[in-house]
């Protein structure tokens, strides 16, 4: 078994089954969700801003969010994961978090980068050189912005994990709501 893609191909399914299970043992509070709430806004921007860049086993994307992070819709995850974590105010929930979050996309960067590799190997050696694994805020002056698609951001489902996002945050505020 080739855990690289094992870790890929079930890092969706386990995402949506730990977020359910972290809905439902949530306490969000107004406070918490008011803290929350901005990371949750920037993570699913930056999800949303990558995936209008990004043409999957096409071309190494190499502009927009990708000329400043090799994978910016990961950052988005983890900064979306942050946000709903403060939000959903039980703080061991993002031990857990970082965690799960840590082991899966280990594996599947690695996967990722290998596949990367073997399909545009000299452009993928230049631009791993040049562009970090997460995010510097010293290659700013690297950014280039390319062509943002709404037709790639439907072509990756990223308006419906959106709706998503929208679904479990009202969720939260129902829940805070209730407890009062």
């Amino acid at each position: 078994m080739d855990i690289y893609k094992t870790a890929k191909k079930y890092r969706t399914s386990l995402s949506g089954f730990f977020g359910v299970l972290y809905l439902i043992v949530s306490q969000p509070t107004f406070k918490s969700l008011k803290y929350g709430t901005l990371l949750i806004i920037i993570g699913q921007a930056i999800r949303l801003w990558s995936s209008g860049h990004i043409y999957k086993s096409q071309v190494l994307t190499v502009t927009g969010p990708y000329s400043l992070s090799r994978n910016p819709l990961y950052v988005g995850s983890f900064v979306l994961g942050t946000g709903f974590i403060i939000a959903m105010g039980v703080i061991w929930l993002g031990v857990v978090f970082l965690f799960f979050f840590a082991a899966v996309y280990w594996f599947t960067i690695r996967w990722e980068e290998q596949k990367l590799a073997r399909e545009f190997p000299d452009e993928w050696e230049v631009y791993k050189r040049t562009v970090p694994r997460f995010l510097s805020f010293s290659n700013l002056s690297n950014y280039h912005p390319g062509e943002f698609s709404w037709i790639q951001v439907r072509k990756h489902k990223e308006i419906l994990n959106a709706l998503v996002v929208v679904a479990a945050y009202a969720f939260l505020w129902g829940k805070a709501l209730l407890i009062g």
